[in-house]
C-alpha cells in the first residue's frame, strides 16, 4: 500500500517499479488503485527487492521519483506499507538510487558520491569511480598490531571486502571528487561543508542540491571499538561499527528525505536525523555547477 509519510493517507494511481536489489533490474510495474493498493505476485521467498514508486506525472526524465523501500520477502510477507510523498510538491534534488552491495558492502562513501555525480549527469559507475578515483589503502599486521590510513586522508581497507572495508571521512571523498573533476574537466565545483548546521544543509537541498552526509546506521547511537594504529604514527584510533554515508535530497513537513545507498529512498525524522549528523562531526560534502 502507498501511503504519504506526513499524514500516512493514500495515494492513488502512482506507478511502482519492483526491482531486484542485486542487479538492479526491473520484475515489473504495478499501478496503485484508487486506494493505494497494489497487488503483487510472482515475488521470490528469501529475495530482497526495491520498491521504488514513482508519480503517474513523470515526463520521463526521472524528476519525480518516490521514496524507494528495499523489502525482504518472506513466505508470510503479505502486506507492505511504502511511505512516498507528493512528488509534485517536491522541491529538492532526484539524485538516482545506486545500491552500493553487492559489489561494496562498505561502500556507502563511494556510492553516494556516484549518485550525486550521476544526478548532474556524469556517466560514472561506482565501479569505476572506486578502481580509479577513491583514495584508500589496506591494512598491515605487524607485531600483532593492525596498521592502516587515517580515515580522514584515506579510504581505509577495500569497499569491496566484507572483512577487510571501513571507511573514510569527509576529505577523503572531497578529493576524490576533486581528482574526478581535474582529470575529466568536469564543469562542477566541491565543497566540503563539514561543521554545517542544520539549516545551511538544508538550504542547500531546497535550491535543489544534494548533500552527502556521514550519519550512523538507522540514526542509531555512535559505537565504537578499538582501531587500528594509524601508519607512520603512533597513535591508535577508536573506530565506528557503524558508520553510513547518504545523500540528502528533500525535506518535507518535518521529515529529510536521503537517497540510502543500503535501502534507497528513506524519510527520517528531521530532528532526529541531524542529531545522528552532528554526532558524526556534521561532516557534508556537495558538488555544485
Amino acid at each position: 500500500m502507498l501511503v504519504e509519510f506526513a499524514t500516512g493517507s493514500p495515494i492513488s494511481d502512482m506507478k511502482i517499479e519492483i526491482k531486484d536489489s542485486q542487479t538492479n533490474e526491473v520484475i515489473m510495474e504495478k499501478t496503485a488503485d484508487a486506494n493505494g493498493e497494489v497487488i503483487i505476485q510472482g515475488l521470490v521467498p528469501g529475495n530482497k527487492y526495491l520498491f521504488a514508486p514513482s508519480s503517474i506525472f513523470d515526463d520521463g526524465t526521472g524528476s519525480a521519483a518516490g521514496v524507494a523501500q528495499v523489502v525482504q520477502i518472506e513466505d508470510s510477507t503479505n502486506y507492505v506499507v511504502l511511505e512516498t510523498y507528493n512528488v509534485r510538491d517536491h522541491k529538492g534534488a532526484n539524485v538516482p538510487i545506486i545500491m552500493q552491495n553487492p559489489m561494496f558492502p562498505h561502500g556507502c562513501e563511494i556510492t553516494s558520491l556516484t549518485s550525486v555525480l550521476r544526478f548532474f549527469g556524469e556517466r560514472v559507475t561506482k565501479e569505476s569511480m572506486e578502481r580509479n578515483y577513491l583514495i584508500k589503502e589496506g591494512f598491515k599486521r605487524t607485531n600483532n598490531e593492525w596498521i592502516g590510513p587515517d580515515p580522514a586522508k584515506k579510504y581505509a581497507g577495500n569497499p569491496a571486502d566484507i572483512h577487510d572495508g571501513m571507511y573514510a571521512f569527509a576529505p577523503v571523498i572531497e578529493q576524490t571528487a576533486k581528482d574526478y573533476i581535474r582529470k575529466t574537466k568536469t564543469k562542477l565545483k566541491v565543497e566540503n561543508m563539514t561543521g554545517a548546521s542544520k539549516q545551511q544543509v538544508l538550504d542547500k537541498v531546497k535550491r535543489g542540491i544534494p548533500v552527502i552526509t556521514w550519519v550512523t546506521l538507522d540514526l542509531s547511537k555512535p559505537m565504537m571499538k578499538d582501531g587500528w594504529k594509524i601508519k607512520g604514527t603512533e597513535e591508535t584510533i577508536r573506530m565506528y561499527r557503524n558508520l553510513h554515508v547518504v545523500v540528502v535530497t528533500g525535506n518535507q513537513k518535518g521529515k529529510v528525505i536521503v537517497m540510502d545507498p543500503l535501502k534507497g529512498y528513506v524519510a527520517y525524522d528531521e530532528d532526529k536525523f541531524f542529531k545522528s549528523f552532528k554526532e558524526m562531526n556534521s561532516q557534508a560534502i556537495v558538488l555544485e555547477k
